[in-house]
């Protein structure tokens, strides 16, 4: 199994349970597909494995079966599956606009929270491991706080998103930007940021600083935030 650091981006299939064959044992890993080519006659994927934060490229021959745990959906065999993602992917790619992402009303509602977005769009790449689930995280935090950006298309808010590279000086000017926030909508953007760092399996030292910094903050702007990192 060869590794590949390629960067783990927007997926469907994010949450899949694998049996894979190797070396004549079987290994059950939870892992997200990042890509699938061919390359003389041989199908291979890219693969991230939760268990050990880490990507490889493996030949499809050595995958068992995968269980779809999002969608419950199972797949016998590589080829099954290989034909689904292709299938999905070619439906991703062929989504229209809607009226609101082409009139550019869609930018207006996101920048509308923008110092939240950017808060927890920096809690998600401080680690260089912008996952699915931390863009899933973000865009569920989209919906409830925005209802109307329900017109907006995942592939237009994942972009946003993707393009959305806050560095610490606008982390901290976003902070400050939520004086102007009610008590339970900054425990709110903190539940979040929290959640977000989290999602990986740990709260890494360097999220740690940051979560501390953005709740020391809000209690300084009198700001009741009940949660503890």
């Amino acid at each position: 199994m060869a590794k590949n650091n390629g960067e783990y981006g927007r997926l469907s299939f994010y949450n899949m349970l694998a049996h894979i064959v190797y070396k004549n044992r079987m290994a059950e890993e939870n892992v997200a597909v990042k890509n699938i080519w061919e390359k003389n006659n041989t199908v291979f994927l890219d693969l991230y494995f939760y268990r050990t934060k880490k990507s490889q490229v493996i030949d499809g021959a050595f995958i068992h079966d995968l269980l779809d745990l999002t969608t419950e959906k199972y797949y016998g065999s590589a080829e099954e599956f290989i034909s689904d993602f292709w299938s999905i992917r070619r439906l991703e790619e062929n989504v229209s606009t809607t009226a609101a992402e082409r009139s550019g009303s869609g930018v207006r509602y996101l920048d509308e929270i923008r110092d939240d977005l950017v808060i927890l769009t920096f809690m998600a790449k401080c680690n260089m491991n912008f996952t699915e689930i931390k863009t899933k995280t973000i865009c569920d935090y989209i919906n409830a706080s925005k209802p109307e950006t329900a017109v907006l298309s995942s592939q237009y808010v994942s972009s946003y998103l993707r393009d959305l590279n806050p560095d610490e000086d606008s982390f901290y000017q976003a902070i400050e930007n939520l004086q102007a926030k009610t008590p339970e909508q900054a425990e709110n953007i903190f539940r979040e940021a929290v959640k977000i760092s989290a999602s990986d399996g740990a709260v890494h030292y360097n999220e740690r600083i940051y979560l501390a910094e953005l709740l020391q903050a809000l209690r300084e702007y009198g700001l009741d935030v009940d949660v503890e990192i």
